[in-house]
C-alpha cells in the first residue's frame, strides 16, 4: 500500500473515531492538493475544530506558506486547526499550531515531541 493510501486510511479511521464519539465529521477529499483545506473539519453542539493529519514515522516538516494559509482559515473560521499525528502503533496526538517549532525552511514538529501532545480524549474535553 503506498504512502498516500495509507493516510488516506488513518484519516478515515479517526473520521470513525469521531463519528462515534457523536462528531459530525467532514473529509476533505485531496485536501493536501488546494493546500487551503484541512483533512478534517470537526463539528459538535460543544466543540468545533479541524485536523491536519499526518501517519507518519519520523518527524514532521511543513512548509512556511502552508502554516501561514492554515493560520489564516483558523482566523476566517474561528475553528482552529491542529495536527493529528500518529506513529505506526502509538495513539493519535494532536497538536495546536502554535506548538509547531518555526525553521529555516518552514515548521517541524520532532519525534521526542510526539508523546507530548494531546490524547483523543485530552482534545475533546
Amino acid at each position: 500500500m503506498n504512502t498516500k493510501a495509507k493516510g488516506s486510511n488513518q484519516e478515515r479511521s479517526l473520521k470513525k473515531m469521531l463519528t462515534e464519539r457523536g462528531f459530525f465529521v467532514v473529509r476533505a477529499s485531496g485536501s493536501g492538493v488546494d493546500g487551503v483545506s484541512p483533512d478534517l473539519i470537526a463539528l459538535h453542539t460543544t466543540k468545533k475544530f479541524a485536523l491536519e493529519c499526518k501517519a507518519r514515522k519520523d518527524s514532521l516538516h511543513f512548509e512556511k506558506i502552508k502554516i501561514e494559509v492554515m493560520r489564516g482559515w483558523e482566523q476566517t473560521t474561528g475553528l482552529p486547526i491542529y495536527v493529528a499525528w500518529k506513529l505506526p502503533y502509538k495513539q493519535w496526538r494532536f497538536f495546536p499550531l502554535s506548538f509547531l517549532k518555526e525553521t529555516e525552511k518552514g515548521y517541524s514538529l520532532s519525534k521526542l515531541e510526539e508523546e507530548t501532545g494531546m490524547t483523543l480524549e485530552e482534545l475533546l474535553k
